[in-house]
């Protein structure tokens, strides 16, 4: 049998042997009247013992800002084992390095980081040591990889060769009853907190959030998302749709792709399922675009999903 990944209650409490406060907290739990969470302590390495096991890599960045051409100051990577059916088996030595950028790091970014100029000046990310972990690694999973994964295909292109899945995308949570995908919601949610917005920790907090079952369906998270990851797609933009059509695209889903977009900026796009594409297509004619029309579509697989190289 797969050994499962090493959060119990006690890992999870700060010390990481605080039996009496873990006595008082159930003892508070089985009320019904408390709720109570638990601090996020990440695990020491440990080996997979599945004949099975495959080999995945949570990932995070810390960036100078959030447009386009910000850069990583700060790259942290978790790599871990998991079985076919969506149990975490393993974990990996953290990988974590600041990079010094060569713009300022806005002052935004410091209050909420923590990551000073001093913290990174004269530092680089070792590439080789990167390439190590990635050509170990059969999938990259972050938590908003339509963020994380054109940062890291700018700073190496060895990351546009690996499939990537997205903790927060590709697992339906509002199906799940959860208000928000925000990282440090959904671990409060499911029992736990930390310290967010370092790379390590959000990594180690990614991964704990995938050892859960799902609110709604029981399944395991991981096997949620693999499942999603797995499944292939097209994205679709409704180029030169009209301004007053803007409202319905929204309501189902589709998003502004701004001016510096690849490969048709200024359009609204949305991804759909595989299947799902001539229905996409009679919808945009009926109810967008009021004729017969075909606008551009791409297949997307994870081999390109949340990159910037689709088309």
């Amino acid at each position: 049998m797969t050994a499962p990944y090493r959060f119990t209650p006690q890992h999870m409490l700060t010390g990481g042997d605080n039996l009496p406060a873990e006595s008082a907290a159930a003892q508070m739990e089985a009320t019904g009247d408390y709720k109570v969470l638990r601090r996020l302590t990440p695990p020491q390495p440990y080996a997979c013992t599945s004949p099975n096991g495959q080999q995945a890599a949570f990932l995070d960045v810390e960036t100078t800002g959030l447009d386009d051409d910000d850069e990583i100051i700060e790259l942290a990577i978790v790599p871990f084992q998991y079985s076919l059916d969506g149990v975490i088996c393993g974990i990996g030595e953290v990988f974590d390095q600041f990079n010094e950028p060569t713009r300022p790091i806005r002052e935004e970014i410091t209050r909420l980081t923590g990551i000073t100029p001093e913290m990174v000046r004269g530092q680089a990310i070792d590439k080789n040591k990167v390439r190590s972990i990635l050509s170990g690694s059969d999938l990259i999973i972050a938590h908003n990889a339509g963020f994380d994964r054109p940062k890291c295909e700018a700073l190496m292109e060895e990351f546009e060769a690996k499939p990537w899945a997205c903790s927060l995308n590709d697992i339906d949570w509002r199906t799940e009853g959860h208000e928000s995908a925000k990282l440090s919601y959904l671990a409060m949610e499911y029992g736990f907190f930390f310290s967010g917005h370092r790379a390590d920790i959000d990594c180690h907090a990614g991964i704990k959030l995938l050892t859960m079952p799902l609110a709604s369906t029981g399944q395991r998270a991981l096997s949620c998302l693999l499942t999603s990851a797995r499944k292939p797609g097209w994205r679709v933009f409704a180029v030169d749709a009209d301004y007053a059509s803007k409202d319905t695209l929204k309501k189902r889903g589709y998003r502004w792709a701004p001016a510096e977009a690849l490969p048709h900026p200024k359009c609204w796009w949305n991804d759909i399922d595989d299947d799902a594409l001539e229905d996409e297509m009679t919808f945009l004619e009926t109810e967008v675009y009021k004729r017969p029309t075909r606008p551009p579509v791409y297949k997307i697989d994870a081999y390109n999903r949340y990159s910037r190289r689709i088309g």
